[in-house]
């Protein structure tokens, strides 16, 4: 248990960053990017049933949240500043559960809980902030596991379910499966748990997963022909390729998907715009054009796309770079393509930006502070497993979107809050001098 001195204060933190929230809520209006119709059109398809005109792109998470607000924008909005405000307290709970330091479980917090790379997202109707709900939420299911030997049932189910919310939202994050199945395999072992139930365990965390995933593939194959549970992302390849996209061959229909893209893509660069996002914008006119369905067409663009990175590989490795650079240093910079944010919300952006960029440095380099400290860390085996989990999943997250398309700073917000985590426990447990007697 807690002491209650310390509950006290938790409880009056969630009221204060609550009324903060609140406050946010009243004063301002939900934020519209390029991406959110398609999300409403999903989800007014799902509450329909009628899937005609549904070209993949999107999977059914986020668009049920814009289901359970009746569509309203606002409501939204308040859904997600409810996730913000348990991603906040989940922060001060884990932290707490690995240090037992009031001051450190809750700075840790505030990182996340007032800085406006964070707000920003939860008033923007975009998947973001709900990935990365559902994603803390399975995390702390798998801590739950590691720390009570009790429901292991009832824990496996809660991490699948809540990893089958977090694919739902963003398909990407179909990897923290095998992960975790990874590292569930390692626990049996040294828990010495029999086969039989370590079977019946890792079915009960899979079932729902393979359920979702199966199921959402059936629907895009019944609809746009193709048994996968995302469509569309040939597109990607644009992202990578599409400033040289002159270098791509004159046949048909290459030349078409040229003429257009790069009419769209310079008027972009002229008008400030990222040429990165210009293909997402003419899919219809180059359906109708090469008369190509959605996925045909996105198949078509992959390998124009690939063929002129084959022949031109500094193409493809200038890319790689960018993303990743892209993924670790951009986050935040959303903001600055909305003209009606204030200037002293901007400034604020940029050093609260800057802080989350360095918090990063000592987790990249915390595998060789671990190395160099490990004899610290001996007797703390579960210090190591959710670190080295979160470690694996951000950086392989990070390469995985890299090399497969052009990454945004934005794809690194869901896991951000497990990065302020795991760097907190980590350096604390090597650095600090645990405290004795807390309960």
């Amino acid at each position: 248990m807690w002491r209650v001195k310390f509950k006290t204060k938790l409880i009056m933190y969630i009221i204060c960053i609550t009324i903060f929230r609140l406050v946010v809520f009243f004063l301002t209006n939900p934020v519209i990017c390029p991406d959110t119709q398609s999300y409403i059109d999903l989800a007014k398809n799902i509450v329909s049933f009628d899937f005609s005109g549904f070209n993949g792109l999107r999977t059914p998470g986020y668009s049920l949240i814009l289901i359970l607000s009746g569509f309203n924008l606002k409501i939204t909005v308040l859904i997600q500043m409810f996730f913000g405000i348990a991603i906040s307290y989940l922060i001060t709970n884990i932290v707490y559960e690995f240090t037992k330091r009031e001051y450190i479980s809750l700075l840790a917090s505030i990182l996340y809980s007032i800085f406006v790379p964070f707000l920003f997202f939860e008033l923007t109707i975009l998947s973001e902030t709900t990935a990365a709900f559902f994603i803390l939420l399975s995390f702390w299911g798998y801590i739950k596991l590691l720390k009570n030997k009790d429901r292991y049932l009832m824990r496996f189910l809660l991490i699948g379910i809540c990893t089958l919310l977090a694919v739902l939202t963003r398909p990407v994050y179909l990897v923290m499966a095998p992960l975790y199945a990874v590292y569930f395999i390692l626990g049996f072992k040294a828990n010495k748990i029999k086969n039989g139930q370590s079977i019946k365990y890792m079915t009960v965390f899979a079932l729902p997963i393979l359920i979702g995933v199966l199921g959402w593939s059936y629907v895009n194959l019944k609809y746009n022909d193709t048994f996968s549970f995302a469509t569309g992302r040939g597109f990607a390849a644009m992202e990578m390729a599409g400033e040289y996209i002159e270098c791509a061959s004159d046949d048909y229909p290459y030349n078409t998907i040229k003429e257009v893209y790069i009419r769209e893509r310079d008027n972009n660069i002229r008008n400030g715009a990222p040429h990165i996002d210009t293909i997402w914008g003419i899919t219809d006119e180059l359906q109708e054009k090469t008369g190509f369905s959605y996925n045909e067409l996105s198949k078509e663009v992959r390998k124009m796309c690939t063929q002129v990175m084959l022949e031109n590989p500094n193409i493809y490795i200038k890319s790689v770079i960018r993303s990743m650079k892209n993924f670790w240093q951009t986050f935040g910079i959303l903001i600055f393509t909305k003209s009606n944010t204030s200037t002293v919300i901007k400034h604020i952006n940029i050093v609260q930006r800057g802080i989350l960029i360095l918090l990063q440095i000592p987790f990249l380099f915390s595998p060789l502070i671990y190395f160099g400290k490990r004899k610290k860390l001996a007797h703390n085996r579960d210090v190591l497993l959710i670190c080295s989990f979160v470690y694996i999943l951000i950086v392989g997250i990070s390469i995985l979107i890299s090399t497969i398309e052009c990454s945004e700073g934005r794809f690194a917000m869901p896991t951000f809050p497990l990065l302020i985590i795991t760097t907190f426990i980590l350096y604390y447990n090597i650095l600090g001098k645990p405290k004795v007697n807390e309960f």
